[in-house]
This record gives structure tokens, sequence and C-alpha cells, in this order.
């Protein structure tokens, strides 16, 4: 039932989003009719009572606010304040149920559905996001994957925020002494457990805006600022990015036949040199000198493996 009535919110949110202006009741229980919700459940109207009882709902859990924006008998619903974060959720929540109900449903085919390993990491979201909500410290024990390094016992930790990458969740916390901040790999973790102390999270601290000048999760950044980089990628690698854009500040500068230049705006770190070098025959980077004899230096040790 609590799947439903979620699948039912998120439903109302993408149609209202798709829709800013407005819907009446009535409009939206058209759309009700032609969805596949519908036929799920067999319910012909939303009530204005449920309708409303689901909007007070979506603020609660999904912190969307849903207002009339006129009243009477031709009442118009609309989304009143959401941001891009908010819909990215909404978004990821929307593929995972699409996700569910394709497995669910095709049982007698899953042999020919071929899904990736998840993330060994997610018995330990449940603490997290209860750590996240309450400002409560954790204390974890964890190994790190970099050669040579000792695994730690009892680090207590303020967590900030969950960022998932490549499959992977990694925690962005606040070591409570040093009160230093570093990123936890979750598939790293031995254990990770919920504490009765409780902490101040950091004023006008902005998750998004601690990540947005990185592409990934490292911010071990070889320049301190944000640059110009300018990448040149060849054969079919442009449709790649331009469908998926390696970082928000993405722009096309020239497109010819043969390639296409890309600029961004960032601080280089490791993730995105990786990222690079794994599409090493298709793109090169022209600008900066720096970067590009970072990735002139890793083609020569690559090299020498293969002597």
């Amino acid at each position: 039932m609590a799947t439903l009535l979620i699948k039912r919110y998120l439903w109302l949110i993408e149609l209202l989003r798709r829709n800013p202006s407005g819907l009446t009741l009535a409009e939206i229980n058209a759309e009700w009719q032609r969805s596949s919700h519908y036929k799920d459940c067999g319910e012909t109207d939303i009530s204005r009572r449920t309708f409303l009882n689901h909007c007070y709902a979506i603020a609660d859990q999904l912190d969307i606010q849903i207002k009339c924006v006129r009243s009477g008998a031709n009442s118009h619903y609309k989304i009143e304040t959401a941001n891009d974060s908010q819909y990215r959720h909404i978004e990821w929540l929307l593929n995972s149920i699409a996700t569910e109900e394709l497995i669910t449903t095709c049982k007698n085919i899953s042999d020919k559905i071929i899904l990736e390993a998840s993330d060994a990491g997610t018995q330990y979201l449940s603490p997290i996001t209860k750590a996240l909500r309450d400002n409560t410290v954790l204390c974890i024990d964890y190994k790190s994957f970099h050669i040579g390094s000792m695994a730690r016992q009892g680090i207590l930790v303020e967590p900030l925020c969950l960022k998932m990458f490549k499959r992977r969740w990694y925690l962005l916390c606040r070591h409570s002494t040093n009160k230093k901040f570093r990123i936890y790999a979750l598939d790293r973790f031995n254990r990770c457990e919920l504490t009765s102390t409780h902490f101040t999270y950091p004023p006008n601290f902005a998750p998004q805006e601690y990540f947005a000048p990185f592409y990934g999760i490292s911010t071990d950044g070889y320049t301190e600022k944000p640059c110009r980089i300018v990448l040149k990628a060849y054969q079919e690698l442009p449709q790649y990015l331009i469908s998926q854009p390696l970082h928000y500040s993405q722009e096309i500068k020239e497109q010819t036949s043969d390639y296409t230049v890309f600029e961004y705006w960032l601080i280089p770190a490791f993730d995105f040199v990786q990222e690079i070098f794994l599409h090493a025959e298709q793109l090169e980077v022209l600008e900066p000198t720096s970067l590009r004899e970072i990735l002139k230096q890793k083609s020569h040790r690559l090299t020498d493996l293969y002597q």
C-alpha cells in the first residue's frame, strides 16, 4: 500500500511539473484515467479529499509544495516550491520504481534481463539517512582500498551528505574531533552505527555547492580554483557527451563532422582525469597545458606497462 501511494505521489508531481501553469482537479483526473496507475487500482477519480491528502503527504515526505492558485469551482493546482535537486530525487525514484516494476512483472523472462550488481554498501544507508535527518554522530569502522592503509575502528563522524557516483555510495562527513572534511565509500565500511551524540550542522553549508566545482566524488584537485578546460572529442564520443554531459558547465565551442570541442569550468581532480583517460583514443585535452601534461605522463606509464 505504501509503495502504491508513493507511486501516486510521484505521478502527481511529474504531471504538475509538466504543466507549470497548473491543472484543475478535473484535468488531473482526466490524466489519471489515462495512466497505468488507474488501470492498476481501478479508481475512477481522485476525490478532492484524497487529492488534498496527497498534497499534504507530498509536502511532508518530499518537501514539495502543491498550492491552489485559483479558488472556486475551477481551482488550479501547481507546484509552488521545488528545486533541481528535488527533481533529481524524484527522477531517481521514478527510475527506481520503473526498474522494480520491470523485475516484478517480467519474472518469466528474468533470464533475459541482465542487471549490474548493486553497491555492497547499501546496508548502511538506513543508519546514515537517520543520522543525516537528526544530525547524529556516526561511529564507523573503515578499510580504505589504498595500498598500505590500515583498517580503522571507532571513527566518530558528523554526516553532511550522501552522494552516488558510478553505482557506489559515498558519505561526505566531518570528523567529530578535528572537524576536517572526509569522504568515505560505503562499500569499504565494516561497521556503521548511530550514536546518542548530536551535532550542529555547519551553517550555510550546501552539499551541492561543495561538489559543484568537481566531476565525480574526488576533491583532490590539481588546481585550487575552477579553471577553463577544453576537450576535443572524436568519432562517436561527442554524441555520448552531448546526451550525458560530464559536468553542468559543459558547452560546445566548435562542432564539425570529424570532431566536437567542449569547454568546462571546474577543478580537475582524480575522477575527471580518470574519465578522460577512459576515452583516451577519442578524447584529447587541448587546455590547460598542465592537464595535458598529466595525461601525457599517464600515457607514458601505460606504454611502459605494455612494452
